[in-house]
């Protein structure tokens, strides 16, 4: 099978990810749909550990272009992430919007809104 189409397999938001729209000045989006894109059609699919990582990516892009708060809190986030002199930045930075996935999610589950009725 053609490795495209076994990694679209694996990423079934991929088509309403990269067709999201953004603001013109949003460049963070811009650099995040690509850093994605880019990421994914360049790992290896015979390992089973970039499977999941690439099926993780797919879970977080999809939620970072259907959340809100999400988004705000990834684009503050992802201005901070350090990468080190001959490390892979494609991969640090997959890693590093993978594990705030994983810390945002265990701050929303804590965190309750308050709504007000009128």
């Amino acid at each position: 099978m053609d490795k495209n189409k076994e990694i679209l397999k694996h990423c079934p938001h991929f088509y309403t990810i990269i067709n999201f729209e953004y603001y013109s000045d949003d460049i963070i989006s811009e650099k995040l749909l690509d850093i994605y894109q880019k990421y994914i059609f360049s790992v290896d699919i015979n390992n089973s550990e970039n499977i999941k990582k690439i099926e993780k990516l797919d879970r977080v892009m999809f939620r970072y272009i259907n959340d809100f708060v999400f988004r705000k809190e990834i684009k503050q986030d992802i201005t901070k992430v350090k990468v080190q002199r001959g490390e892979n930045i494609l991969e640090s930075i997959v890693t590093a919007i993978i594990n705030f996935f994983d810390k945002y999610d265990l701050i929303a589950i804590r965190r309750v809104p308050v709504t007000r009725w009128i």
